[in-house]
């Protein structure tokens, strides 16, 4: 195949923990990517055990916490987050989520929640 079409219409939407993503599903076994709009944040602390994320910010500012460790981000850059770190972020966003390897659930774990500003 020489290339895969994701239709709007086709995605899946949701959200969880004050995040409203789209979802794209996985591209092939290697990447996986999401729309996310934040108004105030994500409140819930995780690691992933397998993929990297990697945020594209599009719109807004805001603040993740990566293994207790404050980084400011804003429309226009670029954060990479490797496998095994705790995040959590706030602010008001809108950001790509490249996942590589493609998103699976079953290496995610749940830490705590965050409590809502």
């Amino acid at each position: 195949m020489k290339y895969k079409k994701i239709k709007y219409e086709d995605t899946t939407k949701f959200n969880k923990c004050g995040v409203d993503f789209i979802g794209y599903g996985p591209i092939n076994d290697n990447m996986s990517f999401v729309m996310e709009t934040v108004e105030k944040g994500h409140f819930e602390e995780f690691i992933h055990d397998k993929s990297t994320f990697t945020y594209i910010f599009l719109e807004g500012k805001g603040t993740f916490y990566l293994d207790d460790e404050e980084v400011n981000v804003k429309a226009g850059d670029v954060l990479s987050i490797n496998p095994g770190t705790r995040i959590y972020y706030k602010g008001n966003l809108k950001q790509l989520l490249i996942v590589t390897p493609a998103y699976d659930p079953k290496y995610e774990r749940h830490i705590r929640n965050i409590e809502e500003l």
